[in-house]
């Protein structure tokens, strides 16, 4: 690979919802039926970015792949938990771009200081369940029959991941944009 990883601006949006929308038209990896509007999706970077990561992988200024992390749920006791996703350009599947988009969200999830990370995989995908496991995130539940997607009933597969020691108190979670960081 000779590509890099960096951080996400708003102006990358129409680049990553190219990386996106194959997904949403041709797979149930994601329960979203309809391609957001630029506008939507460029909101929906921008609030990540508040506080938490969006990586993309960049090549000869093409973006091949992109991870991010945002809440898990939304009362204040669960700040020290995260969802996670990372998706690749359907070109680049096969060459490691979602195992380094991984380890490197992951690795800046940590010390923004979360301690759980948490994943949401059909339980169809099995590259995604591979890779989830290599990264040792373990299964923790399934949700059956939970969506309805091109003709067909999907699972989702729940899995985590301890990044952080539970300490008491836990330390206060840092901002990305606060973050120093070094990509």
């Amino acid at each position: 690979m000779t590509g890099k990883i960096r951080l996400a601006t708003v102006d990358d949006a129409e680049k990553i919802l190219r990386v996106y929308a194959p997904y949403i038209e041709k797979t149930a990896i994601t329960f979203e039926y309809e391609i957001p509007s630029l506008s939507e999706f460029s909101e929906r970077i921008s609030k990540t970015l508040e506080k938490y990561p969006w990586i993309v992988f960049e090549e000869d200024g093409k973006i091949l792949g992109y991870a991010y992390g945002g809440p898990e749920h939304k009362r204040a006791a669960y700040q020290w938990t995260v969802g996670v996703s990372v998706y690749v350009d359907e070109s680049a599947k096969g060459k490691g771009i979602g195992s380094a988009l991984y380890e490197k969200i992951l690795d800046i999830l940590k010390k923004q200081n979360f301690c759980l990370c948490y994943a949401l995989i059909n339980d169809d995908n099995e590259a995604s369940m591979r890779m989830h496991e290599k990264f040792g995130f373990v299964r923790t539940g399934i949700r059956k029959n939970c969506g309805f997607k091109h003709g067909k009933w999907h699972s989702i597969v729940f899995l985590e991941k301890q990044l952080n020691e539970f300490s008491v108190p836990p330390e206060p979670i840092i901002p990305i944009n606060e973050l120093e960081y070094e990509f």
